[in-house]
This record gives C-alpha cells, structure tokens and sequence, in this order.
C-alpha cells in the first residue's frame, strides 16, 4: 500500500498539488497518482463568476511527489 493517500497536499516539481486519486482507490494505475492544482481559478458567482467549472486533473508518476508542508489553515 502507498503512503500516499487521497486528500494530501502534495509537492510535484516545485508546485502544490491535493492527491485525488490513487492507484488503490482504482483512479490512477500503479506507480501514478491523480493530482488537482487548484485549477481552473474561478470567481465567486455573487463577484460575476460563472460557476459550473470543470477541474483539470493530472495523472503523474508517484516518483517525483514528496509531502507537502502542513497547511495554514484559515477562517
């Protein structure tokens, strides 16, 4: 089992990255993962935004991720 886990922040080449799928969950094949950016940035609908935005998601090798820095949470 991978210690990497769906939901984790995640480093990929400098860039921050929250894991959505695995290779254990059934949505990445073995060795990989499927990362979100936080890509596309939308707007809030009430400051003109359109809503109904559709993630972009990247399948990388496994390899080249470490663990993130804890997050900052905010309120």
């Amino acid at each position: 089992m991978s210690e990497f886990i769906r939901g984790l922040f995640v480093e990929h080449d400098g860039l921050l990255a929250v894991i959505v799928g695995t290779p254990e969950d059934g949505r990445a094949p073995a060795g990989h993962l499927v990362l979100w950016y936080g890509e596309p940035r939308g707007r809030r609908i009430l400051e003109g935004g359109s809503g109904a935005l559709h993630p972009e998601v990247w399948m990388v090798p496994s390899k080249f991720c470490t663990f993130a820095q804890a997050p900052r949470v905010r309120h």
